[in-house]
């Protein structure tokens, strides 16, 4: 074994051997003995650690990752809504136009899958649309399928509501 001695302004020490205080060699029996890494023990208790925090924090993660995506929709749910009314101010009505009056407005593309451009959370639709009044819907699906909320809904006078949950409607709209 080759050893290089290096000194330091406190101690010696030998590189590629052992730590060996003063420039001493151990015998190849007491270097066997000296403890280099971590036991199996410490390495399963730190999976251990690592197992219980993850499990604490990925439901957490995955509340907070919905809560998003259903703000998402929300906002959506209200871009619609402006839209809904800008149609009612050029048209007169919510079911269509005078030319066509039981066909209701489409919704612009960038409204119908949330968010727009990638795999939707949510769909937005135009439901029930009458002379004077819609609901708008924004349904889960993909990931969001089986959140506790259900659907969002929203409606022309600006009532928030929930379809498909006993959840609070507060608790879901924010």
């Amino acid at each position: 074994m080759n050893c290089i001695p290096i000194s330091t302004v406190h101690s010696t020490f030998v590189l590629g051997c052992p730590f060996v205080p003063t420039g001493r060699r151990l015998s190849p029996r007491a270097a066997l003995s000296v403890s280099t890494g971590f036991s199996l023990i410490e390495l399963l208790l730190v999976l251990v650690i690592i197992g219980i925090v993850s499990a604490l924090a990925l439901p957490n993660y995955r509340q907070h990752l919905q809560r998003g995506q259903r703000a998402e929709a929300a906002a959506a749910l209200l871009e619609a809504q402006h839209f809904m009314a800008r149609y009612y101010s050029a048209h007169g009505r919510y079911d269509g136009s005078a030319e066509t009056p039981s066909k209701a407005p489409d919704l612009p593309l960038r409204l119908q899958g949330i968010p727009a451009g990638s795999e939707p959370h949510y769909l937005l639709t135009l439901d029930a649309a009458t002379v004077n009044s819609y609901e708008l819907k924004a349904e889960p699906v993909g990931t969001m399928a089986s959140d506790k909320c259900g659907t969002l809904t929203l409606n022309q006078a600006g009532l928030r509501g929930l379809a498909g949950s006993d959840l609070n409607v507060a608790d879901c709209w924010r």
